[in-house]
């Protein structure tokens, strides 16, 4: 690739003509020509106007804006020089630095960049600088999902003291957790709304929960009876909290008694990222 740029540039040069100094662009040409533009740009990333610029080189100011405008045009001595000075590549002063091999949409995007005027490639290069910059704040948004599994979370807060009404129950949200032995068994999320499962779960835990319509004895679940949700400890002859301070739910066989689903575990802290942390990446 190196020796096929070098070749390009020496084509480009013996191209760009032998005259001395400079000479003049045929009036067929355009006067704003990708040369001019180069040496504007990198004149003015320099931070050197035109008089510095012809000073050192031993051209006038004139001169110097002729180039930029495209009216004359430096001789291969002058190139060097000016290359040199304003730290040019060669490949881009020829514009030989295309790479054959780049997708066309790229070429097109640096053809057209090379035809802006210098205020507009600024402003161009902001805004390619904030795009990128947002680009990688997404990325590193997105690699918070790495590892991760998306779960329902039950809008109902499986209530570890009262009921909750299952009529109060809205549609879940999604919710992102790490991926784990727990999250991989689970089916949903639900929150806990209480102290009656203290110290076992506390009131704002969230909980792995793994449907099933049955428990042993001694498994924690959650439970809908007579339309509110808990969750509590199965026994034979009740549901049970962990906090003495709450009585056992004893059904009879009148109540509508449902299993939703089997506790697994707690969602640690850092775990979930809930919506309102979703809206905060996005």
């Amino acid at each position: 690739m190196r020796k096929a740029r070098i070749r390009e540039d020496e084509k480009a040069i013996a191209s760009f003509g032998k005259t001395r100094k400079s000479r003049s662009v045929p009036l067929g040409e355009k006067r704003t020509t990708h040369y001019g533009n180069v040496i504007r740009q990198y004149r003015e990333k320099a931070g050197l106007d035109q008089g510095t610029v012809g000073r050192t080189l031993g051209y006038s100011t004139n001169t110097i804006s002729n180039w930029e405008n495209g009216v004359s045009r430096p001789d291969i001595d002058a190139v060097t020089a000016l290359c040199e000075l304003l730290r040019i590549p060669l490949t881009v002063f020829f514009d030989a630095d295309q790479d054959p091999a780049a997708p066309e949409d790229e070429r097109e995007l640096l053809k057209d960049f090379r035809s802006l005027g210098a205020s507009r490639r600024q402003l161009a290069r902001r805004m390619v600088h904030e795009l990128a910059r947002s680009d990688e704040e997404l990325r590193a948004a997105v690699g918070q999902f790495k590892n991760r599994r998306c779960l329902p979370m039950q809008g109902l807060s499986a209530a570890a003291g009262v009921g909750t009404p299952l009529d109060d129950i809205e549609a879940p949200e999604f919710v992102y957790v790490k991926d784990g032995r727990l999250a991989r068994m689970a089916d949903e999320v639900f929150a806990v709304n209480g102290e009656s499962m203290e110290p076992t779960f506390h009131d704002g835990d969230r909980v792995y929960v793994r449907y099933a319509q049955r428990l042993e004895p001694g498994e924690i679940g959650i439970f809908v009876v007579a339309g509110n949700g808990y969750i509590k400890e199965y026994r034979r002859d009740g549901l049970y909290s962990h906090n003495r301070a709450y009585k056992p739910i004893r059904p009879s066989e009148d109540d509508d008694v449902r299993c939703v689903g089997r506790v697994l575990g707690r969602v640690e802290p850092g775990e979930l990222i809930g919506a309102d942390e979703l809206e905060k990446l996005f």
